[in-house]
């Protein structure tokens, strides 16, 4: 037992004198992902020009030279990232993982290797997330790291110190006190939150926890205790995609929208509108480039550019959902960031197919006594969860009638919301006489305001059983009729009156000239017996006999 001891006490010693750089040849420096880093190098002649900087991240690696005779190697994969300053350390910019490791100071004269090296331990400190909901593109290398998530989603966020690995990580855990927390912007440790799930294993720690709105810009920081005192800590930033950059606008279907673009320069001439046509991974569409509308796009003819520089669509359909983006470009360069709007239309389909329903108030053919289904869906980019909006924003999907009452109250009506969909409810029943022209509305809330609804009539057909029945429903609803049937039927009374009348006038001609065309033909044959010098008309008299 005694002898493990003294091993013990022995290893202790040996891996303090390395660890402390008492021997003045090691020295430990840490530090956080994405920040800048000094080594220094304590065995430098007058000048650099002898002094050669070589490093090794993996015990069992080559050196790889990254200074050679105080001119930095242009072959290495990070040069750009590395200078040497007047004093013979080693600059390294814009620290990553892939920075750890073993770096060593060496001086040679002439071919001669000079002295003693000078050795440093470089230990890197970084958070990586992972979460089904984070942008491929999120950036997690920089001290302050961010990934575009959003909120009911669940995420972890992963702490990890990177080492030369050679030196075991246990040892600084148990010999050097190295530890590692997540605390939060005020410096509290989150293990004493409940809301966050912390585990821990030697040099890596992780963070789990389900967010929620508020945290939007919300800071959270893994800090390096060694010998209880603060060595690094590296940043996460949480940014939700549907709050910065990003504006959630909902329309219903039939309805005109207006896109904002609040990036725009002096004048729209460098605007450009991209669409992203509804799926994550399709190709971008240029709608207007240069302030000019293109002509080769689907639906050119409902769009145009307003003089803020704002996208207007006419006539919204279910097809123009996605994710559109408006850009600024000067002389081919592309002018700060983009605006991003992500477009939700409200649609309304019923059934039986025979119905129309391509318009913010739909109409559709059908008979009393037959069970009909519609069918209301909030369409959003692909990538975007309705089921976020809906458990994190409040989203909410309801039938009402005319008077704005819940139809979930009316034992009439059969409410159902899709177990797969969140976004999308549906309403049947068994329609009645008096259905006839009643109004039935989707609406879309948010945060219990109400954003968007889509309007559905029911319009009977007529048939020959029912034309004496659909005759007086039709006086009676008369009065509800909108301006556009009451010109329609006027129009139509009109036309229907100017026939009749021209039909009577053709009637009327035609009775009174068949009694005159009569008589003038008797007349004519009586001056044809007068004598010659009698006779008048207009093509009635005859030549004289040929006798008399």
């Amino acid at each position: 037992m005694a002898d493990q001891c003294d091993l013990c006490l022995l290893g202790l010693i040996i891996l303090s004198s390395l660890l402390t750089g008492t021997s003045g040849v090691i020295e430990n420096v840490f530090i956080s992902s994405g920040e800048n880093v000094r080594l220094s190098c304590n065995n430098a002649l007058s000048d650099c020009k002898s002094t050669t900087w070589i490093h090794k991240r993996i015990s069992h690696s080559e050196y790889v030279e990254m200074i050679v005779g105080g001119i930095k190697q242009k072959d290495t994969e990070r040069h750009e990232r590395l200078s040497l300053g007047s004093d013979c350390s080693l600059n390294i910019k814009n620290v990553t993982e892939e920075d750890s490791g073993l770096y060593t100071c060496r001086q040679y004269v002439n071919g001669q290797k000079q002295g003693t090296d000078a050795g440093v331990y470089l230990h890197v400190l970084h958070v990586s997330p992972s979460s089904s909901s984070s942008s491929s593109s999120s950036s997690s290398s920089s001290s302050s790291s961010q990934t575009e998530i959003s909120p009911g989603h669940s995420v972890t966020l992963s702490c990890q110190l990177y080492s030369y690995a050679g030196l075991s990580c246990d040892r600084w855990v148990r010999y050097e006190e190295l530890h590692l927390l997540w605390v939060n912007q005020t410096g509290v440790d989150l293990k004493t939150d409940s809301r966050y799930q912390i585990s821990s294993d030697h040099c890596i720690i992780t963070l789990t926890t389900t967010l929620l709105n508020e945290d939007d810009n919300r800071e959270w920081r893994c800090q390096l205790i060694l010998r209880n005192q603060l060595q690094t800590s590296v940043r996460y930033t949480v940014k939700y995609s549907g709050t910065s950059g990003v504006d959630r606008v909902f329309i219903s279907s039939g309805e005109n929208v207006r896109l904002p673009c609040n990036n725009t320069l002096p004048d729209c001439k460098s605007t450009t509108w991209i669409y992203y046509t509804r799926f994550r991974h399709s190709a971008a569409v240029e709608l207007i480039t240069g302030g000019i509308k293109r002509k080769n796009t689907e639906r050119h003819e409902r769009l145009s550019l307003g003089s803020d520089c704002s996208l207007n669509i006419k006539n919204v359909t279910e097809e123009d959902y996605g994710l559109y983006t408006c850009r600024q470009y000067v002389n081919g360069e592309q002018q700060g960031t983009d605006k991003r709007v992500d477009l939700h239309v409200l649609h309304v389909s019923v059934s039986p197919s025979s119905s129309s329903s391509s318009s913010s108030s739909s109409q559709t053919e059908i008979s009393p006594g037959r069970s009909v289904t519609l069918s209301c869906q909030l369409d959003s980019y692909d990538g975007f969860s309705c089921y976020i909006l809906v458990r994190s924003e409040g989203l909410h999907l309801l039938w009402v009638n005319q008077a704005g009452v819940d139809l979930k109250t009316d034992s009439r009506y059969q409410i159902l919301f899709s177990s797969s969909d969140h976004c999308f409810i549906t309403l049947t029943t068994t329609l009645l006489n008096e259905d006839d022209n009643r109004e039935w509305r989707c609406q879309l809330t948010l945060r219990n305001q109400s954003k968007t609804s889509v309007r559905y009539t029911v319009k009977y057909s007529v048939s020959s059983s029912n034309s004496e029945k659909k005759s007086s429903q039709t006086t009676a609803a008369a009065p509800t009729q909108g301006p556009a049937d009451t010109a329609s039927e006027t129009e139509v009374s009109v036309t229907a009156g100017s026939l009749f009348r021209v039909i009577v006038m053709i009637v009327e001609m035609a009775v009174f000239a068949a009694p005159t065309v009569i008589l003038l033909q008797i007349i004519c044959a009586r001056r044809a017996d007068v004598a010659e010098e009698l006779a008048v008309g207009r093509g009635c008299s005859r030549p004289p006999a040929s006798g008399g």
